[in-house]
């Protein structure tokens, strides 16, 4: 039985208001991912982590702006727990402020770990 409002892409008429949601979601993200927000020494940053993923890091309250390697705190991106204890983080791996379109990227909203020994501070 195929669902009530599922189409293919090469289908015509208009999308569903899901898909159109979708859509808008994943558009956004790729947007974000190109031309990412500066980050100005304070708020969260979105962190590079492997090849592709990024994930939300937070400063502590106390960092002074011109440190390298900035000291952070991985949160979940929707539930803002901690996910790891504090990292120390290289300023190059510092993709931008964090925006919610990158929450598509990171590994904890998909329910995966971090990779085991993750390293920032290269």
């Amino acid at each position: 039985m195929t669902a009530r409002h599922r189409r293919c892409g090469h289908g015509t008429g208009r999308r569903h208001l899901g898909d159109q949601n979708a859509v808008a979601e994943f558009t956004a993200m790729l947007a974000a991912r190109q031309r990412p927000a500066p980050w100005a020494r304070r708020g969260d940053v979105a962190v590079r982590i492997g090849e592709r993923g990024l994930e939300r890091g937070r400063p502590p309250p106390d960092q002074q702006p011109d440190t390298d390697p900035v000291a952070l705190v991985l949160i979940h991106p929707d539930t803002q727990t901690a996910l790891t204890g504090t990292l120390h983080c290289a300023q190059a791996r510092i993709h931008g402020e964090w925006t919610s379109p990158y929450r598509l990227l990171t590994q904890a909203l998909a329910g995966r770990d971090l990779p085991p020994g993750t390293d920032l501070s290269t």
